[in-house]
């Protein structure tokens, strides 16, 4: 069994709220600045061929803050894998997955079940 200090714990589940915040951050400011480059490159005339190319790497930047935030995501699950086998197993540090169904690190995130037509 891991035997993990208390406030070093909290320090590390608040620095993982932080690090989500800021990707989520980023990701907000991105998305607005990709709208507004495309209403600017739309308003001003810009020929698509030569849009095209900012759009692909704005859009690629985004889906690598995208990547990024879920290596985080799965980080986080693997730390509360570990955290559920310590002596903090019963300290609620406020961010452990509330559906409790991981029990490993690659565990699938269930789907909301789509509706029927």
């Amino acid at each position: 069994m891991h035997k993990f200090e208390k406030g070093a714990a909290i320090v590390l589940a608040g620095d993982l709220r932080s690090t989500f915040d800021a990707v989520d951050d980023a990701l907000v400011a991105g998305s607005r600045m990709f709208g507004s480059l495309i209403e600017t490159a739309h308003n001003g005339k810009v020929p698509p061929a030569q849009s095209q190319t900012i759009f692909s790497s704005v859009a690629s930047g985004l889906t690598s803050l995208i990547g990024v935030r879920g290596d985080f995501v799965e980080a986080a699950k693997r730390m509360n894998v570990i955290k559920r086998g310590s002596n903090l197993n019963v300290v609620d540090l406020g961010c452990d997955n509330p559906l409790e169904v991981f029990t490993e690190a690659s565990a699938p995130v269930h789907q909301q079940p789509q509706a029927v037509a």
